[in-house]
């Protein structure tokens, strides 16, 4: 019997399918590119053949952060109406038009699939732990982007330690507010969350070190409910003994936290050399070039030219670089119009996390935050790795419809 191929397409489980290859996705999502753009490609693909755009349309238009996310793809393409270097200004948006990947997610995305998509991530970490692991005990040469020193061959450090944040967040998470009943994923998940701890402290990122505090504070506040002094209290004690078991007994912790008072003690004016005076200088300039036009900023693609011409009278000065702040990055680029609607998008996952009462609550209102402290030091909704980390967390958290009952979790 030939099945013709006309009804084999019609009779496909898209939802099935296309499921496994984002699963798949977040599985590859923090050691292969590759594993990322074949997956994604496959879901676009079943997506153009099941030719169910109205129903699939219609699922997002009811979420409010599709629209957001479309009005930050359509201010990058408007911001080419005054921007000062069109080239760069198609690079960028070659960026941040992948905020659109959000919804095209979602509209796949089904709460039952949640625990199956968090988990593909996290096996995949796995992946990429063990890998920094055996270069870092030396049984294997480095390899890719990895060095003896920092031991991270598939991206580089500041991106891996967002991963590893986020990984050691979810499985914190999980101890605080899903606990599984069986010992044994109890045990594993304690081996795991130490592990990737470990090799959050000896990975050198300090963006990624600091949004792992970051998701701790909210997780104590919300298992607590809203305790704020008990909160504080326990915080600053699991803290401080994790910040001095890492500065006493790994030495790239040490030395880099040293290095970092160092160099805000030294900072002072003239061409800056070292990694945190760079970062100073940026943004003391990148602020001056937001002033400039504050209310439209330069465009999608005058970010470098609004810099240099700030840069070349600033008593601060540095080598031409992006602003290693994601927020000056959107004020210098679409002035505080463009502010508030990139904004707009984390209030958005804030009010959802604080309305939700699904046993992924306390996640759900810590991410926002975490996005909104480390996007202090760098333009992560820029770079791939991390990005992609972004859009894949923020359809699965906030991409059906919200659930307020209350389903054991705690409450604030």
């Amino acid at each position: 019997m030939i099945i013709k191929s006309h009804d084999l397409i019609q009779n496909l489980d898209y939802d099935k399918i296309v499921m496994r290859f984002f699963a798949i996705l977040g599985f590859g999502l923090s050691f292969s590119p590759s594993v990322v753009s074949i997956a994604l490609g496959f879901m676009a693909l079943l997506f153009l053949l099941e030719r169910r755009y109205k129903d699939r349309f219609l699922k997002i238009s009811k979420n409010p952060l599709s629209y957001i996310v479309l009005l930050i793809v359509l201010l990058h393409i408007m911001g080419f109406l005054w921007t000062s270097d069109f080239q760069m200004a198609i690079e960028t948006l070659s960026r941040a038009w992948k905020f659109l990947l959000i919804p095209f997610f979602m509209m796949y995305v089904k709460k039952e699939n949640i625990p199956l998509l968090l988990n593909a991530f996290l096996l995949g970490m796995v992946v990429s732990e063990v890998a920094t692991y055996l270069i870092w005990l030396g049984f294997i040469e480095p390899f890719g982007k990895a060095t003896q020193y920092l031991p991270s061959p598939f991206m580089y450090h500041p991106y891996y330690t967002v991963y590893a944040a986020l990984s050691a967040g979810l499985l914190m998470h999980y101890f605080f507010f899903d606990r599984p009943a069986s010992r044994w994923r109890i045990a594993l998940m304690a081996i795991f969350l130490l592990t990737i701890i470990v090799n959050l402290s000896f990975m050198g990122g300090r963006g990624g070190q600091v949004g792992f505090f970051v998701l701790l504070f909210i997780f104590f506040i919300v298992y607590f409910k809203g305790q704020w002094i008990r909160s504080f209290l326990v915080f600053t004690l699991v803290s401080s003994i994790l910040f001095a078991l890492a500065y006493q007994f790994v030495p790239i912790f040490k030395e880099r936290a040293n290095k970092a008072v160092f160099e805000v003690i030294k900072f002072e004016e003239g061409l800056q050399k070292s990694s945190l005076g760079i970062r100073l200088a940026l943004n003391i300039n990148y602020f001056e070039a937001f002033m400039d036009a504050p209310l439209l900023g330069h465009g999608t693609g005058g970010y470098f030219d609004a810099y240099e011409k700030v840069n070349a009278n600033s008593p601060y000065k540095t080598h031409l670089t992006q602003p290693h702040n994601m927020f000056l990055l959107i004020l210098v680029q679409f002035g505080i119009f463009g502010g508030i609607i990139f904004l707009s998008m984390f209030a958005y996952m804030l009010w959802y996390g604080w309305q939700a009462r699904d046993t992924l609550r306390a996640f759900k209102i810590a991410f926002p935050f975490f996005w909104l402290v480390i996007m202090l030091v760098n333009w992560y909704l820029y770079s791939h790795h991390t990005l992609y980390a972004f859009l894949y967390f923020s359809a699965i958290l906030y991409g059906t419809n919200l659930d307020k009952r209350l389903e054991n979790t705690a409450e604030i």
